[in-house]
């Protein structure tokens, strides 16, 4: 793994401030970018590379930047702005630039949900043993593991009608994840890119302590994470959809579930490391009566969900997350399908003001299933 400061200087000493990134980026019209020039604009961010030099310019592409990889192919030389920009924010820091708020909140904040969402989620199993939140000494071996991430466990409805259909699979799936082994992102998101270095290592060794054959992961941006690594491990990972849409066979059959939804499709699935995409629409086709009607930006030309933005710039983040729900909207559905936990907490309370309701297509497939708990049935 490159040190941050060596993937800075990669960057500075490739890019040639062509601006074509800053063209290219989707929220740039929501900040005072829009009134730049795109060369100036990275030319601040070099300097800054090079000198340490702080620009309003650098400071604002960094901290708007929506992490969604649409930059990567409009750069002559694929450079990635997401990772840059995110290992750029420890440089900020560094220099005595204090970092925006939701920035600097952002681990207290995913400790805070987490407490808050491990007990009630441990209270929905019938085994509170099905979900691990340390390995202890010597723990089972488990073939499979769902790692549930730390947004993952936010969306506990989810996440538990996801394990009930992977039960369906291998009845001996554990659940695995908390503050503790998050991969990193968190701290990336938090301008602290050594310390999600090694959080990154800390997992993978948590993760081999059970020596699991396969490591299914709920969160498309972990999954990306392990993608961008490339960890040396005896067993393999994979996203949740394409595990179950490869082995719809021995889920079925599938009741009928007469609705139109629209998809919202995850920029870190759709355009990550190893960029994937039919795997969600392939659950969805599966289950009877489900009526698909596409967003206008969808697979490859998704429109992110603004989390990154919103947590770095606060209003243009949400106005470019409005952006993405006005698009569901013209759709003509009034559900909102996805299956990114994080989109999913990012998008909710929006999609309700304007009459959306957010839904996991991983619900949908337990619900088609008759897994699928409604919430007020849950224990509590």
């Amino acid at each position: 793994m490159l040190s941050p400061e060596k993937i800075l200087d990669e960057f500075a000493s490739v890019c040639t401030a062509c601006g074509l990134c800053v063209e290219a980026c989707p929220i740039v019209s929501e900040t005072q970018l829009k009134n730049a020039a795109p060369e100036d604009v990275m030319d601040e961010v070099l300097e800054l590379f090079r000198h340490g030099k702080i620009g309003e310019l650098a400071r604002t592409r960094i901290y708007s930047c929506l992490f969604c990889n649409a930059c990567v192919s409009a750069c002559p030389f694929e450079l990635n702005c997401g990772f840059t920009f995110g290992t750029a924010k420890g440089l900020l820091r560094q220099l005595g630039d204090p970092p925006p708020r939701g920035v600097a909140g952002i681990m207290d904040w995913g400790r805070t949900r987490l407490e808050e969402a491990i007990p009630s989620f441990r209270a929905r199993l019938s085994d509170p043993a099905k979900l691990i939140t340390y390995p202890g000494e010597n723990p089972r071996p488990v073939r499979t593991i769902l790692y549930a991430t730390c947004f993952g466990l936010m969306q506990g409805q989810a996440l538990y009608t996801t394990l009930k259909i992977m039960e369906r699979i291998d009845p001996e799936v554990r659940v695995f994840g908390g503050y503790d082994w998050c991969c990193g992102e968190l701290q990336f998101l938090g301008g602290r890119p050594a310390d999600a270095r090694r959080q990154f290592e800390r997992l993978v060794e948590g993760l081999n302590a059970f020596s699991p054959d396969e490591v299914v992961i709920f969160c498309p941006t972990c999954k990306m994470t392990f993608d961008h690594h490339k960890p040396r491990t005896p067993w393999s990972w994979s996203f949740i959809t394409d595990y179950l849409a490869a082995r719809l066979d021995r889920l079925g059959p599938f009741g009928e579930i007469n609705t139109s939804v629209t998809l919202h499709d995850s920029c870190h699935f759709v355009r990550g490391v190893e960029p994937a995409g039919d795997s969600p629409r392939k659950i969805l086709a599966a289950i009877p009566g489900v009526r698909l009607h596409e967003v206008k930006n969808n697979m490859e030309n998704t429109l992110c969900c603004g989390s990154y933005a919103i947590t770095g710039t606060g209003r243009p983040g949400y106005q470019f997350r409005n952006r993405r729900l006005e698009q569901a909207k013209d759709t003509g559905t009034d559900l909102l399908a996805l299956y990114c936990p994080g989109c999913h907490v990012t998008l909710e309370g929006g999609a309700a003001q304007m009459g959306l309701t957010v839904i996991s297509v991983l619900s949908l497939l337990g619900r088609s299933m008759g897994l699928e708990i409604e919430p007020e049935e849950h224990p509590s």
